[in-house]
């Protein structure tokens, strides 16, 4: 089974890389007092050779003094979360008693340090003796900058960087060294609509090598190729799904650049893992993915991100079960 998806969240252009600093590693105040103001933190690594992706994702919503996420790992051994080699994630802890991003420890026990600002940043975690990493992450680009409003006000930064340590899980001991994503977003509002709109991850697809990466498959993402960078105008992505869980097994993206170049991306998922996404009524399956891209291997992942009742519908609808919501009329699960 395949589809086809396409939809924007944000707008990127020409410019907006102005409008952060080396202060936007740092916490920002809420522009509003809304009980949804909402703050994020994410890396991600891996190490392909053992089919093993790791996740670092925490969040804020300073106006009501609650944190959350946590820190996963996944190979190939199982794709729930709960059967995963490890899972922590948190919905409603206390805020981090360190008031700056830059420097900071999380409830979940992830310390996460700046070392020189929108470049270079130390993760460190421990877990007793059943997980610990240390890792190192160095940035291979510029920030891309994704905002929403005019003047723009919400802001989402993606980043691909270099990440080199190692990581101890169940007492085996783990290299990294991987060319992998990392995100802040702030000034947005959750659920941002989770309840009723249309899931599947489009923009969350990304790839890199050491001279040719990408985001996306249209607006907001982009392509580097020979050391140019440009914002995609338009493109398509399509998933072949597994036809007995639903996950993602193979995934392509065609799209254009602003400079007319072409970007080519096709992958296979070899690992991957159903995440409840921290304080959202949602899920994503994220996948570790083996890439050809513009004729290139190289290694990315996949977000295919759901509303859990959308997710729900659509796997009934592939069981030839009745469910009320597809009847309604209300869903288009084929695109």
């Amino acid at each position: 089974m395949s589809e086809q998806r396409s939809a924007p969240m944000f707008t990127s252009r020409v410019g907006l890389e102005k409008l952060i600093g080396p202060e936007d590693d740092n916490f920002h105040p809420p522009r509003t007092n809304g009980w949804w103001e909402h703050e994020t933190q994410w890396y991600w690594f891996f190490a392909p050779e053992r089919k093993l992706g790791g996740w670092s994702y925490h969040y804020v919503r300073p106006n009501i003094g609650v944190s959350g996420g946590g820190v996963l790992i996944f190979d190939e051994t199982a794709w729930h979360h709960v059967e995963t080699p490890y899972y922590t994630s948190y919905w409603n802890q206390p805020l981090p008693e360190s008031k700056d991003l830059r420097d900071c420890r999380w409830p979940s026990g992830s310390h996460i340090k700046v070392i020189e600002p929108m470049r270079r940043y130390h993760l460190t975690f421990k877990d007793r003796d059943i997980l610990s990493y240390d890792l190192d992450w160095t940035a291979i680009m510029e920030p891309w900058v994704a905002a929403d409003g005019d003047p723009p006000l919400t802001r989402h930064i993606d980043q691909h960087g270099h990440v080199t340590g190692e990581l101890i899980l169940h007492g085996e001991r783990i290299a990294i060294d991987c060319l992998a994503m990392r995100d802040r977003s702030w000034h947005h509002l959750r659920p941002e609509g989770w309840k009723d709109q249309w899931g599947g991850g489009t923009w969350a697809s990304a790839a890199a090598s050491r001279d040719l990466s990408f985001l996306g498959a249209g607006p907001s993402g982009f392509l580097v190729q020979d050391g140019v960078r440009a914002a995609l105008v338009e493109g398509k992505l399509e998933r072949e799904r597994d036809p007995q869980h639903g996950f993602m097994r193979k995934i392509s993206v065609d799209a254009i650049d602003e400079l007319g170049r072409k970007l080519v991306a096709n992958g296979e998922s070899v690992s991957r893992m159903a995440m409840p996404i921290p304080g959202v009524h949602g899920v994503v399956w994220t996948s570790l993915v083996k890439y050809t891209l513009n004729g290139v291997a190289c290694w990315g992942e996949d977000q295919d991100a759901w509303p859990i009742n959308l997710w729900s519908a659509m796997r009934r609808e592939q069981k030839g079960l009745h469910d009320v919501r597809l009847a309604r009329g209300k869903l288009n699960l084929r695109g």
